[in-house]
């Protein structure tokens, strides 16, 4: 890791501030959120749909508003329930939550507002004038509240961002991806497939650095059936002295944040040793660092400094695996025909070797219209230890689209000898694979036959192709005042981090005598 005392007193923890659950107009309960929430994350807030203060100024079918106000009025009604469940969630040190809601906007865009305090109220009855008002006004640090901007790269007056209305104190933070897409900049590969339309290029991460905004990038799922973290749509990790509010406020405001599609990726970024998220002055040398941890194999590291990338970095050491290794096994598991649901009981553990971490990857169900039918019960996935491994109890169904996943994995942190054996059993399997084998290919099984659910366990990810550590200077001949830098990190499975930027004003040079 970078020697640097930022990061030796910190670690990584991965949480979801932005989702929904039928607190107002989505799916499953606040108690199934939060139990979820648990099941794979650090800390979490759990959002409630309070106003849209604009709301007759498009066409919308009737419909559409009544179901929007019905939730706005719900959340009010709840709203002491709603502040006494997240308090009552709350074990420092184990798991953190946080207070949020969330107001509409077609003019400025919507935002989550997020508290470690509990508002009094939600702002259920915020007009258009108040809200322009509280965009203006917020100051995250002073009034312990910050405004989220999320699915940004919508057009400007059909809910996505408008630059314009965005403050740094009020939004130290913006939400670039999550299950409506990635908004880093366009031609991304986690495209805006909601019925709310594509992606504007000028509302995008890079669009709103290059306009000068200083903001740290965030995802969230936005998921609507009560399942924070629900795994593919996008995840916040920050960089936290500790499990508690106070620790992790600190760093959402001071922006020590990134932004993952899903893989648990550490990804610690610095330049002249300060820390993502700084502010600094440096001369037109800058000495950058990059160190990362990913969740698979990386296909390369980018560094980007003002929109341009300037450096691509990848894995180094292609030296052969000795008789002990290091690294990551990934046990999935779905697929089948179209919507069956498939039930699991599964055991994964190893005869030999120690697991060092285990990292759920796991789905709630999918929903993109809030009027979508309901499912039958939204708490369906449990995870424990036993001993070198883990037992899974899930459930999946058949992928809707042939690009729609609906699988759910685990990923095992292990150290083992190479003549270790890996066993997977339960529902109606037993299969005993030797590591030796995961090193070159991966297994397959099905667990009836053609087109039944099956059971994929992933080539084995060594650390040396999931980790790399670089560092070298930057010689920047910009004429600029500022410029901004930031890293991307692509693994060969699609799933990525974002970091927030560090910005560079160049010193000005003193004249002589002066």
């Amino acid at each position: 890791m970078i020697a640097d005392s930022f990061y030796r007193n910190r670690r990584v923890l991965l949480g979801d501030l932005h989702n929904h659950c039928n607190i107002s107009y989505a799916h499953g309960s606040l108690e199934d959120a939060l139990a979820n929430a648990r099941m794979q994350l650090d800390f979490a807030s759990v959002t409630g749909h309070a106003a849209w203060p604009d709301i007759g100024a498009r066409s919308m079918p009737p419909e559409v508003i009544a179901y929007h106000r019905d939730g706005f009025a719900k959340l009010a009604g709840r709203w002491p329930e709603y502040l006494d469940l997240i308090a009552k969630a709350n074990e420092p040190g184990v798991f953190t939550t946080f207070f949020s809601y969330e107001i509409h906007s077609f003019a400025h865009g919507d935002r989550t507002v997020v508290s470690p305090s509990p508002p009094a109220t939600p702002q259920s009855d915020i007009d258009a004038v108040q809200f322009t008002q509280l965009l203006r006004d917020t100051d995250a640090r002073r009034d312990r509240r910050l405004l989220l901007p999320h699915h940004i790269g919508y057009p400007t007056g059909l809910r996505g961002i408008d630059w314009d209305s965005v403050t740094d104190r009020a939004s130290p933070l913006v939400e670039i991806i999550s299950m409506h897409g990635l908004a880093e900049r366009d031609g991304t590969w986690f495209p805006y497939l909601h019925t709310m339309g594509p992606l504007d290029p000028r509302n995008t991460m890079v669009a709103g650095l290059a306009a000068g905004h200083h903001f740290g990038v965030v995802g969230s799922t936005d998921h609507h059936s009560a399942h924070p973290g629900s795994f593919g749509h996008g995840r916040t990790a920050l960089w936290a002295t500790d499990n508690t509010r106070e620790a992790i406020w600190n760093a959402i405001l001071d922006r020590r944040t990134y932004a993952l599609s899903g893989d648990r990726i550490e990804l610690a970024f610095a330049i002249n040793g300060a820390p993502l998220g700084s502010q600094i002055e440096a001369d037109r040398t800058r000495s950058v660092e990059i160190d990362v941890r990913a969740g698979g194999r990386i296909d390369r590291v980018e560094l980007v400094r003002n929109g341009t990338v300037i450096e691509r970095i990848a894995p180094t050491d292609d030296a052969e695996l000795g008789d002990r290794l290091s690294g990551l096994i990934v046990v999935e598991i779905g697929w089948g025909e179209k919507g069956v649901r498939t039930d699991w009981d599964l055991t994964v553990a190893l005869d030999r070797g120690e697991v060092r971490a285990i990292e759920p990857r796991l789905r709630g169900h999918d929903v993109v219209d809030p009027l979508d039918r309901g499912a039958p019960d939204y708490r369906f996935s449990h995870w424990q230890p036993v001993p070198r491994g883990v037992r899974l109890r899930t459930r999946t169904y058949g992928n809707p689209t042939a690009t729609t996943s609906q699988t759910q994995a685990l990923a095992l942190n292990v150290i083992c000898p190479r003549s270790a054996q890996l066993t997977v059993t339960g529902n109606g399997t037993s299969l005993t694979i030797p590591i030796a084998d995961l090193v070159t290919r991966v297994v397959v099984h099905h667990t009836a036959g053609f087109v039944s659910a099956a059971i994929k366990v992933h080539r084995f990810v060594s650390d040396a192709e999931r980790n790399v550590s670089w560092s070298a200077d930057d010689h920047n001949d910009s004429k600029g005042e500022q410029d901004s830098y930031y890293v991307r990190v692509i693994q060969e499975n699609g799933h990525g981090a974002w970091s927030s930027p560090i910005w560079v004003s160049h010193k000005r040079e003193r004249r002589k005598g002066h």
